[in-house]
């Protein structure tokens, strides 16, 4: 049996304090916390801080087409397979278009013109 500090190695009782530096300190940065806080300052997390109705419409959308509660369609205008969902308005997550990507932009587009 190896003996530190005039004890058995398993029953050594040293506090981290007490111990050998192997590794370094710490810098107080955590990789994690960094991480994080570049996200928060993506434009796509500040969208979703933004419009917190538009997020939980996709994800209850989501979620009814993982349940097999709501078919995902081909493109309404041009009948494409691959299509994405439209809201057109958010308090009815299910009501929605399917569209192809070039359509759902375009459909963006025109609605932001009207906006305007």
């Amino acid at each position: 049996m190896s003996l530190q500090n005039g004890k058995p190695a398993a029953l050594d009782t040293r506090t981290g304090s007490e111990m050998s530096t192997s590794f370094p300190a710490s810098d107080g940065l955590d990789n994690a916390t960094s991480r994080r806080n570049r996200q928060a300052d993506s434009a796509q997390t500040r969208w979703k801080l933004a419009n917190p109705k538009a997020v939980w419409a996709q994800q209850a959308l989501r979620s009814a087409v993982n349940r097999g509660l709501v078919i995902q369609m081909p493109c309404a205008q041009c009948g494409a397979l691959v299509a994405e969902a439209h809201h057109s308005d958010y308090d009815r997550p299910l009501d929605v278009d399917w569209l192809c990507r070039l359509h759902h932009r375009r459909e963006h587009k025109r609605l932001k013109c009207e906006a305007s």
